[in-house]
């Protein structure tokens, strides 16, 4: 049964499937480092290419995300191991799906903070589970559910709608410009 619990409901990979950015910055590594050991003819300092090299491949590997996964609770987002972004549904403000032009697609914004590009293979499976995901929580987990930004406003007899103003703007400007006889 707790097996179950650490099952997700549904997982996508990221929609690069190969990273150029640390391929590229690995293979720089090494051409500094055959600079480094006179393998390779090189005219400056081998050492600085190595470890920018380096610095890149490490932050390219703990920066891009390599799968998406959708639990009962919370979305999760792996990058290059040990880096695991855990979002929470209870911190999850709205899932939007943008137009198909748009590069990101698929964001998630948070109650607190930047919002969260999710950029996976099969954008519009992966929006349903998450969406229908987060719908359970929130009806789970009533506290959660997001207060209404913009309540419906409803007119009465006794008060005008919002949309409507009691009188006129241009008749309230004649009226104040006529004197009173």
């Amino acid at each position: 049964m707790a097996q179950s619990q650490n099952q997700p409901l549904y997982w996508d990979k990221d929609r690069v499937p190969v990273n150029l950015t640390l391929i590229l910055a690995l293979g720089i590594a090494l051409w500094g480092l055959g600079g480094s050991f006179g393998l390779i003819p090189f005219g400056g300092n081998p050492q600085l290419i190595v470890l920018l090299g380096i610095g890149v491949a490490v932050y390219t590997w703990l920066m891009t995300p390599r799968q998406y996964l959708v639990y009962a609770d919370a979305l999760c987002i792996v990058y290059g191991r040990p880096r695991v972004k855990v979002m929470r549904f209870s911190d999850i403000d709205t899932v939007e799906l943008g137009s198909v032009a748009a590069l990101d697609r698929l964001r998630v914004r948070p109650l607190r903070g930047r919002r969260q590009s999710i950029r996976v293979r099969e954008v519009e499976s992966f929006y349903e589970h998450l969406a229908g995901a987060l719908q359970a929580f929130r009806q789970a987990n009533p506290e959660y559910a997001p207060a209404d930004p913009m309540p419906a406003v409803t007119a009465t007899p006794e008060s005008p709608a919002v949309d409507q103003p009691a009188t006129p703007p241009a008749e309230t400007a004649t009226a104040a410009a006529e004197p009173a006889t």
